[in-house]
């Protein structure tokens, strides 16, 4: 922010007012709401605040709420009143009725203040509670960054004509890319759910399976543990035939999620002994792995990672092996600035720094022959790495 000259931040997309406020909206997931839910971050000590629908509030009771130290909730508008800031003011909110004779939960009891708190106290709709929120923090003449083109529109439809509004989008990726220790806690969490889930796809792969059979094991099993599947894939054509058969050589690319961070995991798997080819472009692709250990640390770029990766492999036993993807991960499958519009993975090429997660991810498919597939998640360190999952990287065979 102080490298933009901005003096603060508005996030409008799910990940990102995520990000600044630490609460997931209840619509975020289902989708469809438009900018139901903001969050504006001011730099210095200016208050912040998050802004979110009436219907929401006992919400933040029970999710524990935001770090953010101020709530503008919106209901809607409903006559000209308007607040001392001079923002359009909304209908009372009252919500459900309490029942006066119970006894009410240490929750229930929470829930019946914030009502009383945040009730009487409604903006006419999101962007005049962000109009609040601006005024509160005096920022109605600040440059400020954010995610939605949109924004400098709304606000001056709410006479906040001083706001300088910059879209810059991949400025949120950036400050994303470096990760808390608290967001490398979830998401090694996230990596050892997802390798389990791909795993305990693979253990029941058969010949005769069909891949959403095997979607399903995976899907089923993230649920398990808590987490939710994205996809299972075994390439963007799926199986050859339509189904597994004995000799195939197989990739599997697990793409899975807790608490909104992504685990992104990959290995390969035959039914039945694999064949001398098989095994030797396995051992060229953990070749490869081997490889990028040396490479994986602060300073080195994506380009000089992929191409070492990709020299050996080649060299090993994969002469038409392409270069591997080297991606962040988070709160998005790449957390990496990137252009709108373009051919999914096209992104700067990136500096490796301490408190990235990054993907070394190695795919290689051969049309009539089969695939062969690893891929990992790591933290990097001051002076190296540290694997986020416990997976060995050997070749899956199944009976």
């Amino acid at each position: 922010m102080q490298r933009e000259q901005l003096d603060a931040l508005i996030a409008v997309t799910p990940r990102n007012s995520y990000y600044l406020s630490d609460y997931w909206g209840l619509f975020n997931t289902a989708g469809g709401y438009d900018a139901a839910y903001l969050a504006l971050l001011p730099a210095g000590d200016r208050p912040g605040a998050l802004i979110l629908p009436a219907l929401e509030i006992r919400r933040l009771e029970t999710t524990g709420g935001s770090w953010l130290p101020e709530v503008f909730a919106y209901s809607s508008r409903a006559s000209d009143e308007r607040f001392a800031d001079g923002t359009a003011r909304g209908v009372d909110y009252a919500g459900w009725p309490f029942d006066a004779d119970s006894d009410l939960t240490e929750l229930e009891q929470r829930w019946q203040q914030v009502v009383s708190r945040l009730g009487s106290d409604m903006s006419a709709d999101a962007f005049w509670a962000l109009a609040r929120a601006i005024k509160n923090a005096d920022l109605d003449q600040a440059r400020i960054g954010t995610d939605d083109p949109r924004v400098g529109d709304w606000l001056r439809a709410c006479g906040l004509a001083g706001v300088d509004c910059r879209f810059q989008p991949s400025l949120f990726n950036e400050i994303r890319q470096i990760k808390t220790a608290r967001e490398i806690e979830i998401m090694k969490r996230a990596a050892r759910i997802n390798e389990t889930a791909l795993l305990a796809a693979v253990a029941a792969m058969r010949e005769g399976s069909r891949w959403p059979e095997l979607e399903d094991v995976y899907m089923a099993d993230m649920a398990r543990q808590g987490g939710r599947g994205v996809y299972l894939m075994c390439g963007v054509g799926e199986l050859p035939a339509g189904q597994v058969r004995r000799h195939e050589p197989v990739m599997l690319d697990g793409l899975g999620q807790f608490q909104h961070y992504h685990g992104d995991f990959g290995r390969c798997a035959v039914v039945g002994e694999p064949l001398a080819e098989h095994r030797r472009r396995h051992r060229a692709i953990c070749a490869g792995w081997e490889v990028a250990q040396d490479w994986l640390k602060p300073g080195v770029r994506y380009s000089e990672l992929a191409a070492a990766v990709a020299d050996v492999v080649r060299r090993e036993g994969i002469p038409e092996f392409r270069e591997p993807v080297v991606h962040s991960l988070g709160l998005e499958h790449t957390d990496d600035p990137k252009p709108p519009g373009v051919q999914p993975q096209t992104k700067p090429d990136q500096l490796l720094q301490a408190g990235m997660v990054v993907n070394v991810d190695m795919p290689h498919t051969e049309i009539g022959w089969g695939s062969v597939h690893m891929e990992d998640t790591v933290r990097i360190t001051a002076d190296g790495f540290e694997r986020l999952g416990a997976a060995d990287f050997s070749l899956r065979v199944n009976d």
